[in-house]
């Protein structure tokens, strides 16, 4: 549990991505253009880095119970905003 609630902006989830895929219309598959929200986490699970991350598009997956979330941030980043919440 956080101090504080440690609020990151995620990217639209996949399922999302699918849907407008089903009806037709073209997703690109660079998550960096996909819609994002604001989402307050009291407590993270596991941080991940994402199998598309690079240098200059960081992307990091935070676990928080069953939901995975992708954030566009890089490992190191997100480490020090959890440690700073924490205390």
């Amino acid at each position: 549990m956080f101090k504080i609630p440690l609020c990151l902006e995620v990217i639209a989830a996949n399922e999302q991505a699918e849907m407008l895929e089903d009806m037709g219309i073209s997703v690109n598959d660079d998550p960096y253009h996909d819609p994002t929200f604001l989402v307050c986490f009291y407590k993270i699970d596991a941080i991940m880095p994402d199998e598309r991350n690079t240098k200059q598009k960081p992307l990091t997956c935070v676990v928080c119970g069953e939901l995975v979330y992708l954030c566009k941030i890089d490992m190191a980043t997100l480490v020090d905003r959890i440690a700073a919440v924490s205390q």
